[in-house]
């Protein structure tokens, strides 16, 4: 019979050879909403034009920049943005049992994206980095005040924020109830954020508020505070956007939860894994499984050296050091985890 440690060496090539891998990530479906009774520019849209905006957001969102898509390099996805289509969809969109449009969905070539981006050095921000933030919209209508509850937004798609979150990879809460409401006139900082947050898992709370008058005119006004209730951004419009209001909104948001990411992880960095009892052949694969799961933080896995019960690993990394250890350290089966920043040295025991 094979001993393990040939049988490991029969497959290291291909283990070897390989890079990014894992389950399929949520951030590469880009679903767009088309409604039946629409008369805008966008729900008019043929497909390669749908695919072209979809393409666009799929770059702002895997960098967390919306300013990447003036660079040099975004020109190879959106001057053939069929290349990087996996498959398209419709999806019934429904109110009540009734139709009253269609999700268009695209999916991405996830691991084409990801070949690519490694070889490019560049940077895709990690959902797992991702902050979460609550969101208190409001309508104000001729003196009626309408608080933007989960159920009040099903029923008022042209304030309904949720999907253009969606798109940009932004993870939010909408509250169900329209209790202890914030609105977006605070100067400075607003104590009662600091307590709302309290009991969210929330980071960020957004609030924003349309104004329109009888004559059908609309202002549009927003504020972004951190979990002390302290202002960080804010914005003011008084003519709607092509795009409608929030894409703007957001990608400010983007762009500054993922600016600590993006700046210290513009260079790649490598660490060596060693890990002591492994046995199988199949606890070596499901390592390795593990550890490529981890993308995009983890850019490429290799597998170096194989004694006795001892595996040895070159791990690609882009991001903090210490927090791919944490990660280590959490992973299932993985337990003794050391580590050594100053040469890069983690040492492990699969249990």
């Amino acid at each position: 019979m094979r001993s393990f440690v040939s049988a490991v060496f029969f497959i290291l090539m291909t283990f070897a050879a390989s890079g990014y891998a894992g389950e399929q990530s949520d951030l590469f479906e880009v679903r767009m909403l088309q409604l039946d009774d629409a008369t805008d520019k966008s729900a008019q849209q043929t497909l390669d034009e749908s695919l072209l905006k979809a393409i666009r957001i799929e770059l702002i969102r895997l960098t967390g920049n919306p300013s990447f898509l003036s660079q040099p390099e975004a020109e190879t996805f959106v001057q053939s943005p069929k290349a990087w289509l996996k498959s398209y969809r419709y999806e019934s969109y429904e109110q009540e049992g009734v139709k009253v449009g269609n999700w268009l969905v695209f999916e991405f070539d996830q691991q084409r994206f990801y070949r690519y981006f490694q070889q490019q050095g560049l940077v895709i921000w990690p959902m797992a980095n991702r902050p979460t933030t609550l969101v208190m919209g409001s309508q104000l209508i001729a003196g009626t005040l309408v608080k933007l509850t989960g159920e009040t937004l099903d029923y008022l798609p042209k304030l309904n924020y949720r999907n253009t979150a969606l798109q940009l990879g932004l993870p939010i809460e909408t509250p169900q109830y329209a209790t202890n409401w914030v609105y977006p006139d605070a100067d400075g900082s607003n104590q009662r954020v600091a307590d709302i947050l309290q009991s969210s898992d929330a980071r960020y709370l957004l609030s924003f508020q349309v104004v329109a008058s009888i004559s059908g005119a609309e202002r549009y006004k927003w504020q972004l505070f951190d979990r002390s209730g302290i202002s960080l951004l804010q914005g003011e419009t008084r003519e709607e956007p092509e795009q409608g209001y929030f894409e703007d909104t957001f990608s400010e948001l983007l762009r500054l939860y993922s600016a600590p990411y993006r700046e210290q992880a513009e260079f790649l960095g490598s660490l060596t894994l060693t890990v002591d009892n492994i046995r199988s052949v199949e606890q070596l694969t499901e390592l390795e499984k593990r550890l490529k799961a981890m993308k995009p933080t983890v850019h490429q896995v290799r597998l170096t050296s194989v004694e006795k019960h001892q595996v040895v690993f070159e791990v690609v990394y882009q991001g903090e050091y210490i927090r791919l250890v944490n990660r280590l350290a959490a992973m299932p089966n993985l337990v003794s985890v050391r580590d050594d920043a100053v040469i890069g040295q983690v040492n492990a025991e699969w249990e």
